[in-house]
């Protein structure tokens, strides 16, 4: 329930909290979020191109991408803890791969642009990794790509 109530406070309250502070009708509000599901940080273009205020695209698309992360690793989590075989195949993998266990975690930085949110949490979920520490993680390589694609989509690295 903690996991489900922060998962809806990051892709729902927020960004409408956002909407009202930058004057963004609640529809495209929810719009981009909805973006967001489906094409992860390549929803500030689209968000930019329908002539939203940058400012609010950026930290809408941020805030859904770290509520999507943390609902798909609640769910993995909730998989795991029912399925006796999907434990055994995580501890199988987690053995064959120690070498990833140590330092594999700041891939997830690189990760968020490759692989996306979707992929990440699996990563994560997958390896067992510390899941502060791979949100933290996560979310600097998602605000990374996220500001390099904003700049990019209103100009601003055509100019540089």
């Amino acid at each position: 329930m903690r996991v489900a109530g922060l998962a809806c406070f990051l892709i729902i309250i927020l960004p409408l909290l956002f909407a009202i502070i930058f004057n963004v009708s609640p529809s495209r509000a929810m719009g981009l979020v909805g973006s967001t599901f489906a094409l992860e940080y390549l929803a500030i273009p689209l968000g930019v191109g329908l002539d939203l205020s940058p400012g609010y695209v950026f930290l809408t698309v941020v805030s859904a991408s770290i509520g999507i992360f943390t609902l798909v690793l609640g769910i993995f989590g909730l998989l795991g803890a029912q399925s006796r075989r999907v434990v055994d195949f995580l501890l199988k993998l987690r053995r064959r791969a120690q070498r990833l266990q140590r330092y594999g975690i700041y891939g997830l930085i690189p990760g968020a642009t490759v692989l996306g949110i979707y992929g990440c949490a699996a990563t994560v979920w997958a390896f067992g990794w510390d899941v502060r520490r791979s949100t933290l993680l996560t979310t600097t390589g998602l605000v990374l790509i996220s500001a390099i694609l904003l700049l990019s989509s209103i100009g601003v690295l055509g100019v540089i």
